[in-house]
């Protein structure tokens, strides 16, 4: 069950919105979830008040960890208060449930980062505009902490693991992409993940990083 909070103007579009981005990102993982509420602010002073600190423009939404809530701006206020437009509601919406079935499918263990935003940008498919870059081997090492990440951002790092988690699905399936999250540790670390990977798609994740490479130089 989706609870939305939103007592403003385009309420009835703004649910329709959430609903459908809901639907959209459920029939690819096609699992349950418990009952998610999603509130939505038309002013980023209110946005910031119910996260406890002064958000930067391109924050927009937020989605908890615990996977039962997301906190988004209105298209009205991503057009007057952020550096996102209004038209990306419905985008950034699903990329904020797929982080909530993402908690749901790992049984709640740490992330990758590369992981975690590349598939929900994939499944948003904000990536398919982007300019390539230029791609660092062993780059899923790189990217997957959110201090690593955050050194890296303005680097690519969301357009690398999109395309990267994109790459995957394209050449092994999305299923094989569920059950690599399925299969995380709880605590996060790169030697144990790439044992993981190894498991599940029977290759190296290095190995597999050169192919994405030589198909994106």
């Amino acid at each position: 069950m989706i609870k939305i909070i939103y007592k403003e103007k385009n309420k009835e579009k703004i649910e329709k919105d959430i609903l459908n981005a809901f639907d959209f990102v459920y029939k690819k993982f096609l699992i349950k979830t418990s009952n998610i509420t999603v509130r939505v602010y038309d002013k980023r002073i209110d946005f910031d008040n119910q996260l406890g600190w002064n958000t930067p423009s391109w924050l927009v939404a937020m989605a908890s960890n615990n996977g039962n809530l997301i906190d988004i701006l209105s298209p009205l206020a991503l057009k007057n208060e952020s550096s996102h437009e209004a038209k990306e509601f419905v985008l950034i919406l699903k990329h904020e449930f797929t982080h909530i079935f993402f908690v749901y499918l790992s049984n709640g263990s740490t992330r990758p980062m590369w992981l975690n935003e590349g598939l929900a940008n994939y499944i948003a498919k904000k990536h398919r505009h982007d300019k390539k870059i230029i791609v660092k081997p062993k780059f899923c090492k790189t990217l997957s902490t959110s201090k690593d990440w955050d050194k890296r951002v303005k680097d690519g790092a969301y357009t690398i693991s999109a395309k990267f988690v994109y790459f995957l699905i394209k050449k092994y399936s999305f299923k094989k992409i569920k059950e690599l999250i399925n299969s995380l540790d709880k605590e996060y670390n790169y030697t144990s993940f790439r044992k993981i990977f190894l498991k599940v798609y029977n290759k190296d994740v290095e190995y597999i990083e050169e192919l994405f490479i030589k198909e994106n130089s």
